[in-house]
């Protein structure tokens, strides 16, 4: 059976090790390679660099699927907003290249998945904007109650969505941990799920092709719920790489 390259854009960020102090470092939670190579997946982390942002179409080349992972705030200045002063201090490659794989990954027919930050990215990337601090308008704690820990709720999933098809279940509960969410929708995505406040909890997109964005962690909660979307996802990149 043939084992599909998913790709994932690295973060990077300060990592102390013994004597070394705060050294730059690139790199993704494992949660998220053990979660796509328990699923079947051969992970392949793409680090955040001009290089990569120069010539996107040869990174996609490499891989049959392109997931993209949660992490630090997306640069508002890319949508056209002010940033919110609760943001994460940016890190524009990174953004700029998941914005840019995910295009021409969409546009090719790859199937693209996102968790958290990753949903946020597919709508921008889609010419979508971002609510920056769900907090200014709802009750945050049932989506970031204490910050480090995943917070537990409810999502209902659109019935006849492609989501639906995945879940094999309409209301369950999932691993949250977010400030930020689905503004403006963006160009040729539906909702697919919602939280009980009304918060967009999922999007896909209207053409019917594995283009998927959760709000939450499904990495965090693999039995079942997450092993049924990382699972579909991994099927649908092994799909493409066999044809």
């Amino acid at each position: 059976m043939t084992v599909p390259i998913i790709g994932l854009v690295a973060d990077r960020k300060p990592v102390t090790t013994g004597a070394w102090v705060d050294i730059p470092n690139d790199g993704l939670p494992h949660r998220y390679v053990a979660a796509l190579e328990q699923a079947g997946g051969a992970p392949l982390l793409i680090p955040s660099i001009d290089v990569h942002l120069a010539e996107p179409e040869r990174v996609l080349d490499r891989i049959d699927g392109l997931f993209l992972p949660g992490g630090r705030d997306l640069d508002a200045d890319i949508y056209g907003h002010e940033a919110h002063p609760s943001n994460d201090p940016p890190l524009r490659v990174r953004d700029e290249l998941e914005i840019a794989l995910t295009r021409l990954a969409h546009a090719r027919g790859m199937p693209v998945f996102g968790a958290c930050r990753g949903l946020q990215v597919l709508n921008v990337a889609m010419g979508g904007t971002l609510e920056q601090h769900l907090g200014d308008r709802v009750d945050l704690t049932i989506h970031r109650d204490v910050i480090g820990t995943y917070t537990g709720h409810q999502v209902s999933i659109e019935p006849g969505s492609l989501l639906s098809t995945l879940t094999h279940e309409l209301s369950f509960e999932i691993a949250s941990h977010h400030h930020q969410g689905v503004g403006e929708l963006g160009e040729g995505l539906v909702v697919s799920a919602t939280a009980p406040d009304g918060v967009i909890e999922a999007i896909e997109s209207s053409d019917g092709s594995f283009c998927v964005g959760v709000q939450w962690h499904p990495e965090e909660r693999l039995d079942p719920e997450g092993l049924w979307l990382i699972g579909a996802f991994v099927a649908a990149a092994r799909k493409r790489a066999t044809e």
